[in-house]
């Protein structure tokens, strides 16, 4: 099993007693008595924090339902379009009509529909497939019958179909120095991943297919000597040729054999391609007040894993089904705000649907790989934030990246948003009822959050890693934690209940979350700066630099949480608020900015001393 990143436990206490501090933290009403108080058309005796949420959410999740979905579509290889995808579709569209919702048009308020967005292109399908020795000598090194079978991700998405009765060629190791031409009629075996090894062997030299042994490290091939990598090859209807991976126990026989001279393989493929548009699912709850905003849940169906990402479409399911539930039976208010949840192709229903609508969306969250159990596999439960100082600066303890890597982010690419200390605080609510090990990791990219970042919402990703199986063949049902796709979905559920009521009434515990954050962000900052001095005290010329360096983070930090503060406005008004309420959350936010300016200062001079 793969151990954690280096440092990434370092992660989870800080942000963690940051979020378990500010859900009994005093209003920054109380710190100037001269600013008006926010009114509360809530019941005077109803508790609107984020830890009262989590207490109406929790019994609305139904992990049971969630772990069954999984069960359900977990045996589909599911690729754009192709009939496991259409299949995995259908039963998350029986599980919420079940729950309520209907196709537009009928009387029900929470409404249920397919868009097929997207150009119409070739849909993957496998059947069948085997990997045999056939000379030296004589064995199967990787099959399947069926989809489900537990090797089948040796077969990359759009290999094209073999005759029956497959076809033999002779296996030759992919060299650099090799021309390509000399691979033709070939089977070619390297450690590239396949799509590369497909565009050098059978796109340019005419290879029949390729076979390759890589494996990421992440995935700690030393240790996982079975896991077979999930990937895909190019279509190419010219070439029609194919992709097939190896697990690290095979790789050594193959290894073994073609040391030893010329080798022989078999190789039997039935697979099949159809013609279909990028299906999606959207199901909404609408709000109780035009007008009010939209927020999008999004899970990608697509990818043949048990948690990537099945478990992330049966925790989004769950969820929507839950709330509906607990609205028509009166135990959940309608939100204020309609909440629309996405599940389809991996950034395309995302953009499509984006493209498609014409109202505002407030925020998004990114449910991807979610199931994972930490005290079984390592996978750390992971809000990943939108785009701060620490995807450029990442210092420990608040900032580690993941064994996934940074992402491409310019000072330029910053803008403050409230989510990402909002998120964590529920996230945190979690953890203080019942030991949950989140944390966060600053943005790294690689799912639908970047569609929605892409047009100016906030958006954040709720996922898992490091995961020794993801991407393999190892990644199935018995991974699938139950208990951990609730964490998620109650914590989840909380924040959007929370944030979907929220008017100007709960504006002020956001602001102490944002102000709290902030502070221990620019004192903790302000600590690295002056070790980082220390360091260089003896050479003036670095100190110099140094010092410049860490002046810009904490001003970088400092505009950032101002930015944040002041994106509250735009956010917690849905529908229509008092103007005395307006006038109310401006004071607040005022008073936050120049907190926030005081805190730059404090950090500022701690450098000077």
């Amino acid at each position: 099993m793969t151990p954690r990143p280096p440092l990434l436990l370092l992660a989870v206490a800080l942000p963690l007693a940051l979020a378990a501090a500010v859900l009994a933290a005093p209003s920054l009403a109380t710190a100037n008595p001269a600013a008006p108080a926010l009114s509360a058309p809530d019941p005077a005796d109803e508790d609107t924090s984020l830890a009262a949420a989590l207490k109406l959410a929790a019994p609305h999740f139904d992990k049971q339902l969630a772990y069954d979905l999984v069960a359900e579509i977990d045996p589909y290889y599911r690729m754009r379009g192709n009939s496991g995808y259409l299949r995995s579709l259908e039963a998350c569209h029986r599980v919420l009509s079940e729950a309520g919702f209907a196709s537009p048009g009928s009387d029900a308020l929470d409404e249920l529909e397919f868009h097929d967005y997207g150009p119409v292109l070739p849909a993957w399908t496998p059947f069948s497939a085997s990997l045999s020795v056939y000379s030296p000598d004589v064995g199967v090194l990787h099959s399947f019958d069926t989809e489900a079978g537990a090797e089948r991700t040796f077969l990359c998405g759009n290999s094209f179909p073999t005759r029956p009765d497959g076809l033999i060629a002779p296996l030759v190791r992919f060299e650099h120095s090799k021309p390509v031409e000399s691979y033709a009629g070939t089977i070619v075996y390297g450690d590239l991943p396949a799509k590369s090894l497909f565009a050098r062997a059978v796109q340019q030299g005419g290879a029949l297919g390729v076979i390759s042994s890589f494996l990421p490290e992440y995935n700690d091939p030393d240790f996982q000597r079975d896991a077979i990598r999930y990937s895909s090859v190019p279509y190419d209807a010219e070439r029609k040729g194919f992709g097939l991976n190896v697990s690290p126990a095979k790789r050594d026989v193959l290894n073994r054999l073609i040391g030893g001279g010329m080798v022989y393989v078999k190789v039997v493929i039935n697979s099949r391609f159809s013609d279909s548009r990028s299906r999606t699912l959207v199901a909404t709850i609408a709000g109780s007040e035009d007008r009010a905003g939209r927020v999008a849940v999004v899970s990608h169906v697509d990818e043949p894993g048990a948690n990537d990402n099945a478990s992330g479409v049966a925790t989004t399911v769950a969820m929507a089904a839950g709330w509906s539930r607990a609205i028509k039976a009166g135990e959940l208010p309608r939100p204020r705000r309609s909440v629309t949840f996405l599940i389809g192709m991996e950034f395309e229903c995302s953009r499509e649907w984006l493209r498609s609508i014409s109202d505002s969306v407030d925020m998004a969250l990114i449910v991807d790989m979610v199931g994972q159990d930490a005290s079984s596999n390592g996978a750390v439960p992971l809000v990943e934030r939108m785009p701060d100082p620490g995807a450029i600066w990442d210092r420990p303890p608040l900032d580690i990246h993941s064994a996934w890597g940074r992402g491409d982010v310019r000072q330029s690419d910053l803008e403050g948003s409230f989510l990402n200390d909002y998120v964590m605080a529920a996230m945190g609510a979690r953890k203080q009822a019942n030991g949950w090990p989140v944390t966060s990791n600053p943005y790294e990219g690689g799912s639908d959050h970047e569609s929605f970042l892409e047009r100016g919402i906030p958006a954040v990703l709720l996922w898992h890693f490091t995961d020794p199986y993801y991407h393999t063949s190892l990644d199935r049902l018995e991974e699938v934690s139950p208990d951990e796709m609730e964490n998620v979905g109650v914590a989840t559920l909380a924040l959007l209940h929370h944030f979907c009521q929220a008017g100007y009434e709960r504006a002020d515990e956001v602001l102490e979350i944002l102000t709290d954050a902030a502070r221990l962000r620019l004192e903790t900052e302000a600590e690295n700066a002056v070790r980082f001095l220390v360091a260089v005290a003896d050479d003036p010329a670095r100190r110099a630099l140094v010092g410049d360096r860490e002046r810009t983070i904490i001003a970088a930090w400092s505009h950032w949480y101002r930015e944040a503060v002041l994106s509250m406005e735009e956010h917690f008004e849905p529908g229509g608020s008092r103007d005395d309420d307006r006038k109310a959350l401006e004071a607040h936010i005022d008073d936050a900015v120049a907190e926030l300016r005081r805190l730059e200062r404090q950090a500022l001079s701690a450098l000077d001393e």
